[in-house]
């Protein structure tokens, strides 16, 4: 399984390498930071049909519903005639309830029911039983590397126990809800979500210029800093997926963003994500691991750690969303 799961990390790579599915477009510079489009071409014999949360809510075809029995799981159920993917660190609310962070990125088959693993982003608070929960869009990245490193940890020391629901620590997450919220000015150390909303006000307004200078069929981005370092590779293989996915850049830009920053010059900008990809067409197999039947794989390398999502067609498997950082 490891090889198996490093070449599609490799294909990946050169989906967008060979300029055959994907391709890289010229970078976008905003407050110090470089954002490197990854844009979907026209539609291809490698598509493959599915949604995300926010589309599937939207559409009304994504049920979330608290349980009431268990505080690190949901249940989730698509309603809908094709596969929803549920990416980790999506947050949700439920009025009176617990909100929570997803841990694991899921792909939800047409009609299933599953129980979709969570962490609180808020001190304990009482269940409502048959409560729905609603997306509120992506968590602060800081929250979300953090998280990536302990699950990391958690599966590289022992695969065929890991649980990616026990793998993070609840009190580190509460510390580091906490911190942020104390950062960005909110009074209510537990009010993760009214956090949240306040962060991505003080950077809309820069987040419109990044999505107005990256091309309409833009599927995912690859982020650098004014020093070339790298910072975020996401991207999904459904470009309106991408398009939905609400508050990743915001948290981006208030987080790494730099205000009088002189930004990478554009050609260095484009070589260094060019250099990213060839690192991952180049991956070792020991650099990714993952549980036999699970839907992600899970990628460490001294340059980023993250997870995909994973699903078969034409009896081949590819990578439909991917989520990488330092």
């Amino acid at each position: 399984m490891p090889t198996e799961a490093a070449n599609m990390v490799r294909a990946l790579a050169d989906e967008i390498l060979l300029d055959t599915v994907f391709s890289l477009d010229r970078p976008v510079s905003c407050e110090g930071l470089s954002f490197i489009p990854i844009v979907q071409k026209e539609p291809n014999e490698h598509d493959m049909e599915y949604i995300n949360a926010a589309q599937a809510i939207e559409e009304g075809v994504l049920e979330l519903t608290e349980m009431g029995d268990a505080v690190n799981t949901i249940l989730a159920h698509n309603r809908g005639t094709i596969p929803i993917v549920i990416e980790e660190a999506e947050v949700l609310s439920a009025p009176g309830s617990q909100d929570r962070m997803v841990v694991a990125s899921v792909i939800l088959q047409p009609g299933k029911r599953k129980r979709i693993p969570v962490k609180c982003v808020h001190a304990p608070h009482g269940l409502r039983r048959g409560i729905g929960l609603h997306t509120i869009g992506a968590a602060s990245y800081g929250l979300r590397e953090n998280m990536r490193v302990q699950k990391y940890s958690s599966i590289m020391t022992d695969v065929e126990h890991y649980v990616p629901e026990t793998a993070v620590d609840q009190s580190v997450i509460w510390d580091r809800v906490k911190e942020y919220c104390k950062e960005v000015g909110t009074k209510d150390p537990d009010k993760y979500i009214e956090a949240l909303e306040t962060l991505r006000s003080k950077a809309e307004g820069d987040a419109k210029k990044v999505i107005d200078g990256i091309p309409d069929r833009t599927s995912g981005l690859v982020i650098l800093s004014a020093e070339g370092e790298f910072i975020s590779f996401e991207m999904y293989r459904n470009h309106t997926s991408f398009s939905k996915r609400v508050g990743f850049i915001e948290s981006i830009l208030m987080e790494y963003g730099k205000k009088d920053t002189r930004t990478l010059e554009e050609e260095a900008a484009y070589a260094k994500a060019v250099q990213i990809l060839m690192n991952l067409k180049k991956i070792k197999p020991e650099e990714v691991i993952s549980q036999e039947g699970a839907d992600n794989i899970h990628i460490g390398t001294e340059e980023m750690k993250g997870e995909a999502v994973v699903a078969e067609k034409d009896k081949m498997q590819r990578i439909l969303y991917c989520s990488f950082g330092k």
